[in-house]
């Protein structure tokens, strides 16, 4: 009892002198702060002894993160990189992109200088339309091909100097400039298409008619194994036969076998379009070995990107105006004239309404103009197109002239069989009579034979038998003691 008034005694003075020193901030009894504290660190201590029976309790193991969700994560974040990349590469940098395509008939594999390009193509793609515009120049345009003051046939340029002469030579002549190459051969072509599973294409008589001859020769230079055709009308080609149909010249024009192998390559850019990555990696593994390229793998990727937005529009040949005619023994396409066909040309290609040449094309048409003698623009050309053409009528009369070689080879073959056949008769019977010769003679012997014996035996009676018994006995006797 007297703890505890003694205890209420202290509290009630405690609270007086609370009361009276309320105005000063000084801890009277610093005991409860440090009590306070140590509470509070009792029970943080107890917190973490929890925590860690928990774990405990759990195996000892702490919550590890998930490292598939980090590469979810960054694989999400690679994705939106790349369609945000697809949606704005088309407005960076330059508006257009030149290729320049390079068809080449090497036999022997072999794809820059001594090649002879049979394809020169340029295709412009429109970056923020995805329209690509394609122009075959003609392998026989009249041009300065080495930056020498040479003129020859376009082609020329890629057989001295390979791509890099044939590149400066087009940017030389039509004032463009070329951002990457492709040079190809008939195999690549041939591969690639077949990977895509072949093209439809209809084809006149005349196309025909020459078509698998040159199905032969692509076969030879290829090695590649196809089949001739059996009709014309609606085809379905494979890599091969397509070749051979863009090599098509002798029923009509150059200008018209440029047209052909521009549809060509449309239907094969069309089945492109529709064929899916694995395809398309199977093609890329067979065409991308028979190349040779400026482009790297990052240039095909991003071209495989927009495949589905680019689309082909229109193509042409150039020169638009032009004619023909034979310079130093060569028969030559004029361009008429160079200047203007140029400025045509960069409104097709890049739709630039008022183009001014340079002073180079200026000075190369001047010359072209001298040479030729067309001083003046002329009317463009009408576009050359396919499906159509004629037999020649020297191919007619050789035709006809095999024909007959092969009925008259026929008919002696013939004629020598029924020989071959007589005499062999002949002989059969000749030796069918001599051996019936020597049968009647040995019959005839035989009969003599029998007719003697007869004779004898009538002679002696019965007693020329038993004779005839005793001497073959002593005979048997004497060898048989």
């Amino acid at each position: 009892m007297d703890s505890r008034k003694r205890r209420t005694a202290r509290s009630r003075s405690f609270s007086r002198e609370k009361e009276d020193f309320s105005n000063l901030d000084i801890p009277i009894r610093r005991s409860e702060t440090r009590r306070e504290r140590d509470v509070r660190e009792y029970r943080g201590q107890e917190t973490d002894k929890q925590e860690e029976g928990y774990r405990a309790a759990r195996g000892g193991k702490r919550k590890r993160k998930n490292p598939l969700k980090g590469v979810f994560f960054l694989c999400l974040l690679l994705v939106g990189i790349f369609f945000l990349w697809r949606f704005l590469s088309p407005y960076i940098g330059k508006q257009y992109r030149t290729i320049a395509i390079f068809g080449l008939d090497s036999r022997d594999g072999n794809k820059e200088a001594g090649a002879l390009s049979d394809v020169i193509m340029l295709a412009s793609i429109n970056k923020r339309s995805g329209e690509i515009k394609l122009t075959s120049v003609f392998r026989d345009t009249y041009s300065e091909v080495d930056g020498n003051g040479k003129y020859h046939k376009m082609n020329e340029a890629y057989f001295l100097g390979g791509h890099k002469q044939a590149i400066k030579a087009l940017e030389r002549n039509l004032d463009i400039s070329i951002d990457d190459y492709v040079s190809f051969n008939w195999a690549a072509v041939a591969k690639g298409i077949s990977a895509l599973g072949g093209v439809d294409l209809d084809l006149s008589d005349a196309e025909f008619y020459y078509i698998n001859a040159f199905i032969t020769e692509t076969v030879e230079s290829t090695g590649i194994p196809s089949v001739h055709l059996e009709h014309a009308g609606m085809n379905h080609l494979d890599g091969i036969q397509a070749v051979a149909y863009g090599r098509l010249r002798l029923m009509d024009t150059d200008f018209n076998r440029t047209a052909r192998q521009r549809k060509v390559l449309s239907l094969a850019m069309e089945k492109a379009k529709k064929a899916g990555p694995v395809k398309m990696i199977s093609v890329a593994t067979q065409v991308l070995p028979e190349i040779s390229t400026s482009m790297n793998m990052a240039d095909f990727m991003d071209l495989a990107s927009q495949l589905g937005r680019l689309h082909l529009g229109e193509t042409t040949g150039f020169p638009f105006a032009r004619t023909t005619m034979k310079i130093k023994k060569m028969d030559v396409v004029i361009p008429a004239t160079l200047e203007s066909n140029v400025i045509e040309l960069h409104q097709f290609l890049y739709g630039e309404e008022h183009y001014h040449p340079s002073a180079t094309v200026k000075k190369i048409s001047d010359h072209i103009a001298e040479v030729s003698g067309v001083t003046k623009p002329l009317e463009n050309a009408e576009e050359a197109g396919t499906g159509g053409g004629t037999v020649r009528k020297k191919d007619k009369k050789q035709e006809e002239k095999s024909t007959k070689k092969e009925e008259k080879s026929s008919k002696s073959e013939k004629e020598e069989k029924k020989e071959e056949r007589s005499t062999e008769t002949e002989k059969k019977l000749s030796e069918t009579e001599e051996s019936s010769i020597e049968v009647k003679k040995e019959i005839e012997k035989e009969t003599e034979k029998e007719e003697e014996k007869v004779t004898e035996e009538n002679s002696l009676g019965l007693a020329g038998d038993i004779g005839k018994k005793v001497i073959e006995s002593s005979e048997e006797n004497a060898e048989n003691p």
